[in-house]
């Protein structure tokens, strides 16, 4: 026995030592995804087309790779036996071990976040006085470049306009990019209509697949001359002073290569929905992402009022134009080079989606991208666990990426269980949930949903929205639309085209309401 021992790890390059990640490497003919993906390879800025400039197994242009389809086998084959082994260690039937594995699903990610809060709650945001803000001359300050993806907004057109000359910052060193597409006759006509300074640039994208966001931005990122960038969307209002508090941020901290901006609405009152969608940002940004900026976990950007260091994005790729939640991608990629990310305390005022059709198409285009960015971060585990630098960086990936995807696609299947349950009584459901896996599960569902129903009362306190406090008993229900979106997200993904159509949110209903 001690022969095939040796054996085995002269084959794998073991020595006398532990695994590592290269004595994975001899595997990778038979298992794919334990191979290596070179993460730091050099982007190709000649490309034009899709404008996809990092590599092709970077991206989310295919999904299924040898290296995916390898990985979700062995994946499932893995879980199929623990289960089993499970089930025959405990003496129970296998529904009982997925009933456990779930409820401790829910437990481990309700642990996760009330740290990350905890840790949030402890310190405050980055920011600035006015006084220091004041200081400031032109002079000194850099060009600076702000994008602005347009795509049907001739509504808005005004709006952004008059929110981006708010702009506390010297017009000569605004290097502002508005993007548009060549086909959108409205907005080029509203842009003529309203007229824009001299100074600010129009890109017309060409008529190429994939018609996205991300794919907008690579092409104005040719074009982009400032030290720092920032995205604003059509429907933006940011602070005036936003800027100057960015410039001052990446002054006072040189190693974070980007400042998430706290977000916030400015049709809050519009209806019901755009109430608890307002909830849930003022959880979000206020807590839980300066929690992770705290723990110095990788953090899944937001599409607009990111502000970055120009040459690490650069460095990085820019965008993948196929993923349709590139924020978060560019967040995890960022991460995995060795960059970090900050959040400065700056508002930046959106729309909340109004309609419940146009609510979930948005959210199925954000469930839909974080799955695409889970895969193809995951198509080389070994190899991400690497550049994310321990395997407490990778856990928490799992938890805020797929993980989320996870959780909401469990509420979904746990409510139907619930509701047929309630509807048939059926025993099979009973045997699922035995004595000691239904404490858990309700540990979790109930002490933990009402933590953080809780904890977003505590973030309504914070911006003193108290109107928004009777609305408390119907998060559940809000979450439930979750579980729907990301569903039809997983649904969308079935083939390409689907999997890349960009859904596009419409703005402006709060001008007409």
């Amino acid at each position: 026995m001690e022969r095939v021992v040796a054996a085995t790890k002269k084959y794998l390059g073991l020595g006398d030592s532990k695994i590592s990640f290269e004595s994975f490497q001899k595997w990778g003919a038979w298992f794919p995804f334990l191979g290596e993906q070179r993460l730091r390879l050099t982007p190709d800025y000649t490309k034009r087309g899709d404008h996809l400039f990092i590599a092709d197994k970077q991206s989310a242009k295919e999904l299924m790779y040898s290296e995916t389809t390898s990985f979700a086998l062995i994946t499932t084959i893995l879980c199929i036996v623990l289960l089993v082994l499970l089930a025959a260690a405990f003496s129970t039937n296998v529904l009982v071990v997925v009933s456990g594995l779930v409820a401790l699903f829910y437990f481990i990610f309700m642990v996760f976040k009330f740290f990350v809060i905890f840790k949030a709650m402890q310190y405050p945001l980055t920011d600035f006085t006015k006084e220091e803000i004041d200081a400031l001359t032109d002079e000194e300050l850099p060009v600076y470049t702000v994008f602005v993806p347009l795509r049907e907004e001739a509504e808005v057109m005004e709006q952004i306009v008059a929110a981006m000359q708010s702009l506390d910052w010297p017009e000569e060193k605004m290097n502002l990019l508005i993007t548009v597409e060549v086909y959108d006759k409205d907005t080029i006509e509203a842009i003529e209509r309203v007229g824009i300074p001299e100074s600010w640039g129009v890109v017309v994208l060409p008529d190429t697949q994939p018609k996205t966001k991300p794919k907008a931005m690579n092409c104005a990122f040719l074009e982009a001359k400032g030290e720092f960038s920032v995205i604003y969307d059509a429907e933006i209002i940011p602070d005036p002073d936003q800027l100057k508090k960015a410039y001052l941020a990446f002054k006072k901290y040189p190693e974070i290569a980007a400042f998430q901006t706290r977000l916030d609405h400015y049709n809050v009152d519009q209806n019901v929905l755009t109430k608890l969608f307002n909830t849930e940002f003022s959880f979000h940004y206020d807590m839980f992402l300066p929690g992770l900026q705290r723990f110095n976990f990788p953090i899944p950007l937001s599409g607009h009022s990111v502000h970055f260091r120009t040459h690490a994005l650069k460095e990085v790729g820019a965008w993948d134009p196929y993923n349709v939640a590139e924020d978060c991608e560019i967040g995890m990629r960022m991460f995995r080079y060795g960059y970090r990310t900050g959040i400065i305390n700056s508002l930046s005022r959106e729309e909340a989606a109004a309609d419940l059709m146009g609510w979930i198409k948005q959210r199925t285009r954000w469930m839909k991208g974080f799955i695409q960015t889970s895969v193809v971060h995951l198509r080389y585990p070994m190899a991400l666990k690497r550049d994310l630098g321990s395997w407490r960086d990778f856990f928490a990936f799992m938890i805020l990426v797929p993980g989320t995807v996870l959780l909401n696609l469990l509420n979904f299947v746990t409510v139907g269980i619930l509701i047929l349950w309630f509807a048939t009584g059926a025993e099979f459901i009973q045997k699922m949930y035995p004595l000691g896996i239904l404490y858990i599960a309700n540990t979790a569902a109930i002490i933990g949903g009402f933590t953080f129903m809780y904890l977003n009362l505590v973030a309504l306190y914070r911006r003193d929205r108290f109107h928004l406090v009777k609305y408390f008993f119907l998060t559940p229900f809000y979450w439930f639309l979750l579980a729907l979106a990301t569903a039809r997200a997983v649904w969308q993904l079935r083939d390409a085209k689907s999997a890349h159509k960009w859904e596009k949110t419409t703005h402006g209903s709060h001008l007409s309401g």
